[in-house]
């Protein structure tokens, strides 16, 4: 077999949408808890506004203020790490993906908006605890993604500089970040956002499957 000569030394992943399908479990529980404050809301309202804190969904989609916006984020949490995340599946290849990039020594780490603690049980629940050297999370950084002050903490936790690391990503949230951060490689995998729109914010490829992301990143494609 020919041995793998990774094209960098690092990878940071988004997890919703990215690594994990919970797009629609994020939804359900969203409307339920909304529902709880008193706002009728859909998966169709919800989906194509995940990527920011859900404090900040509440806020677009109903219009209220912020001190209700944040109870309605804690009743999301309270809903969706007790009852939802346990169901959440991997996307096709995500396995296969990260198993990859570890036996070829690429330093991994996951740079999500969900809390730490969020992002840490999702881990969990997907088998993943040891894979990840850092887990960053909305509340771990200075700021939250589109900043790019979450993908340089994880850059630094990993001790590899931009140049020779990674964003993996499907927001316009995650190009910014990865771009402003200076990343040599800005992956966005499209389902929640057109190829377009990852590309205007920052992407430097887009895929369409994380298989893809493997050829990029393991030296199968420029």
């Amino acid at each position: 077999m020919t041995p793998v000569t990774p094209r960098v030394r690092a990878a940071l992943f988004d997890l919703d949408g990215t690594l994990v399908d919970s797009l629609e479990t994020i939804a359900e529980a969203t409307v339920e808890a909304f529902a709880l404050h008193g706002y009728r809301v859909t998966s169709a309202d919800i989906i194509p506004r995940i990527g920011p804190p859900m404090e900040v969904v509440a806020r677009e989609v109903t219009g209220v203020g912020l001190d209700e916006s944040q109870a309605m984020y804690t009743t999301y949490q309270d809903l969706y790490y007790t009852e939802y995340i346990q169901r959440t599946p991997a996307h096709e290849g995500a396995h296969d993906l990260v198993e990859a990039m570890g036996a070829a020594g690429i330093a991994l780490a996951v740079v999500t908006n969900k809390n730490e603690y969020g992002g840490r049980l999702m881990v969990t629940v997907q088998g993943w605890d040891g894979r990840f050297r850092s887990i960053v999370g909305r509340d771990t950084a200075s700021h939250y993604k589109p900043h790019p002050a979450p993908a340089l903490y994880a850059l630094q936790a990993l001790g590899v500089g931009p140049t020779e690391a990674a964003f993996v990503g499907d927001t316009e949230a995650d190009m910014l970040c990865a771009r402003d951060a200076g990343m040599a490689y800005v992956i966005g995998v499209t389902g929640a956002r057109t190829s377009d729109l990852l590309l205007m914010s920052g992407a430097t490829h887009v895929v369409d499957s994380l298989a893809e992301v493997g050829m990029i990143l393991l030296g199968g494609e420029p």
